[in-house]
């Protein structure tokens, strides 16, 4: 512990960043980064102590100087199919109007194939799309609020041509007049060996020749339709970063299909589950369903009592179970109550879903609300692992 401490002396201020770190067991823990060399992460345990670990035996960096991901549903970005997604600003179609450009401050202009493309956001609104789901036509949403759908053929410098449902001519929609587009893209896996970067500004792009120092990342990204560039940045902009350990990789359960399979009514009035930010927030006897991928090995989760807009003194009425099935596996049992408002999950889960219901306890649904969140399901992909490239 003294030499720990006398080697933490001995760093310069600011050379040591908190974050939590995730590894295949899915137990994160608390750290201090201070350098990412040659596939080597150098870092301050909770106990002070200074440790190094390959990369490729880790899983996950999340919360990067405390930063939480943003919520990018109203936000204006682009969201590809693959998982990448860019802030930024609307630059324009391509020439030949099967595409458009887009301008993130950090990594510069991309160039996006309307067949790569998930949705756009415009404007920043009101209206939140769901990025689980993929709607069966593409859909405009005008700032209005009203949603044209149908077939988008091309973009171009008037506006987005639109195909109609109903049939008939091509008609020209102003980007003026449009907040967000959605299109009926399927989308795919990520299967390169990249890790995968998450901006504090929500975006997120491959990268690999990762190397941490001083409070700097440098790296490679692979913005699509351009070639692979050479980036720095501070780490006070980064927000996570998914390694490719091996073909492991971690998902959040709120990028996945998900349905509510019963309507919960509590005192006559309806309460869905919700997906608030990074979290999904249940009340009694609600049961959620959630799609897995092939290769899903474990789920974990933060499981809570939810005591939002709640009075202390009613807290003590809570008193419910988190039941969580997957596959054939027995069900596990998780209790909430108002004396033990938090449990942690960490346990096996496989394809082709994971069943989430909360029991009401001996007073009833009364207070039985669950905030579920950092809720992630680990996934193997197929590949042979990482590249030899930055001793990967």
């Amino acid at each position: 512990m003294a030499l720990a401490c006398l080697m933490c002396a001995a760093l310069p201020a600011g050379a040591v960043t908190p974050a939590r770190l995730i590894g295949p067991d899915l137990e994160a823990q608390p750290i201090e980064i201070t350098t990412l060399d040659g596939g080597t992460l150098n870092y301050f345990d909770a106990q002070r102590t200074l440790q190094s670990a390959d990369i490729d035996r880790l899983v996950q960096l999340r919360e990067i100087n405390g930063d939480e991901l943003v919520d990018t549903s109203r936000m204006p970005g682009v969201w590809l199919t693959n998982g990448q997604r860019f802030a930024g600003n609307w630059v324009g179609p391509t020439e030949n109007g099967s595409g458009l450009l887009w301008q993130h401050p950090r990594i510069g202009t991309v160039t996006l194939s309307l067949e790569d493309i998930a949705r756009v956001n415009w404007v920043a609104g009101d209206t939140e799309i769901d990025p689980r789901e993929t709607p069966a036509a593409d859909t405009l949403t005008l700032v209005n609020g009203d949603a044209l759908s149908g077939f988008i053929s091309s973009l171009t410098e008037e506006g987005v041509s639109l195909v109609p449902d109903s049939g008939g001519a091509a008609v020209t929609i102003p980007y003026g007049r449009i907040a967000s587009m959605s299109l009926s893209n399927a989308g795919t896996d990520i299967v390169e060996p990249n890790h995968r970067l998450t901006l504090t500004d929500g975006t997120r792009v491959l990268a690999d020749r990762l190397e941490i120092s001083g409070g700097l990342l440098s790296c490679r990204v692979f913005p699509p339709g351009a070639s692979a560039q050479e980036m720095q940045m501070p780490l006070d902009e980064l927000a996570r970063i998914d390694f490719w350990a091996g073909g492991l990789r971690l998902v959040d359960l709120i990028d996945l299909p998900m349905r509510s399979t019963n309507m919960v009514y509590v005192f006559g009035l309806p309460v869905p589950m919700r997906v608030s930010g990074q979290s999904i927030r249940m009340h009694a006897p609600g049961e959620v369903a959630v799609e897995l991928p092939d290769g899903s090995e474990r789920f974990a989760a933060v499981a809570e009592l939810d005591t939002q807009d709640a009075p202390a003194t009613m807290t003590d009425w809570a008193d419910f179970e988190v039941v969580v099935t997957s596959e054939e596996a027995e069900p596990q049992r998780f209790r909430v109550t108002g004396l033990n408002p938090m449990i942690r999950i960490n346990m096996p889960a496989a394809a082709p879903a994971l069943k989430l219901r909360l029991d009401p306890g001996v007073n009833g649904p009364i207070l039985d609300r669950l905030l579920l969140r950092d809720a992630v399901i680990l996934i193997r992909t197929p590949g042979s692992g990482p590249s030899d490239d930055n001793g990967r």
